[in-house]
């Protein structure tokens, strides 16, 4: 599988399909495979590219501390070495955090932008939330971790899925690239370093926001700011959608993000 230098380290990637490039930005303590269910579809239309940030997945460990506009860097990095000018720019979570950075600060590279289950800023009880993940990592057996982190993930009508949940937990017990405690709480400090509230209306892209309405990890209130302060921004809710929506309602989340993608 492909990897190439961006700045200090190893970034490994994945491409397929053709056409205008997309560029699909994971979240905290994921990797580039929680796009699973969306490449097939979309690489039919596009060159889809999905990688690894920094300390995730394949991709090399970080040689210290470092922010989300590192992170933001890394990516123009990638899209520099695989001569890309611009691309759409999809960004789940934290994710969608390094897509804000991008669009501020990058603007002539960022051709549609989609912001998924993201937020603008860190805040006390975000901070706890985050901070306590980090410590229950370190703390907790893997599986202890998967079942005390699984419902602020998943929402009640997930739970009710016959097996979703089990099979998440055990997806996650046999994850090779699982993130040791310290890299994980490395990463949880760059997402808390996000902030972007002040800077939002600097964006110029034509710019979706999804949101779960039932999302406890980044709840409504974010997707508002972002609708507000993003000039022209779609606000899209996906109706009993957690943090995890783009697993649980891939066919609803899937057809919103191409109609966008696509449109003249």
């Amino acid at each position: 599988m492909p990897k190439v230098r961006v700045g200090q380290i190893e970034c490994f990637y994945e491409e397929s399909g053709q056409s205008e490039p997309v560029v699909w930005i994971h979240g905290l303590g994921l990797d580039h495979r929680v796009w699973g269910l969306q490449m097939p579809l979309f690489s039919r239309h596009f060159r889809c590219l999905a990688f690894d940030n920094r300390d995730a997945g394949q991709s090399d460990r970080s040689a210290g501390s470092y922010t989300i506009k590192t992170l933001a860097d890394d990516v123009i990095g990638l899209m520099d070495t695989l001569a890309i000018d611009k691309a759409h720019i999809v960004g789940l979570s934290m994710g969608g955090a390094i897509a804000q950075e991008l669009a501020i600060a990058h603007p002539a590279r960022v051709d549609r932008l989609v912001l998924v289950s993201t937020y603008t800023s860190s805040d006390r009880r975000g901070a706890d939330v985050l901070n306590s993940f980090a410590l229950m990592r370190a703390r907790f057996s893997r599986e202890e971790y998967a079942r005390a982190t699984m419902p602020w993930v998943f929402t009640y009508h997930d739970y009710r899925i016959p097996g979703l949940v089990d099979l998440a937990i055990a997806r996650f017990l046999e994850d090779p690239y699982f993130m040791p405690a310290d890299v994980y709480a490395r990463q949880v400090e760059a997402a808390l370093s996000h902030f972007t509230e002040d800077r939002l209306s600097r964006i110029t892209a034509s710019t979706l926001i999804v949101a779960g309405d039932e999302d406890l990890m980044t709840p409504m209130r974010f997707a508002k700011t972002l609708h507000e302060h993003i000039p022209g921004a779609t606000l899209t809710v996906i109706q009993g959608g957690g943090h995890a929506f783009i697993l649980t309602h891939a066919e609803e989340f899937n057809r919103l993000v191409l109609l966008f993608l696509t449109a003249p």
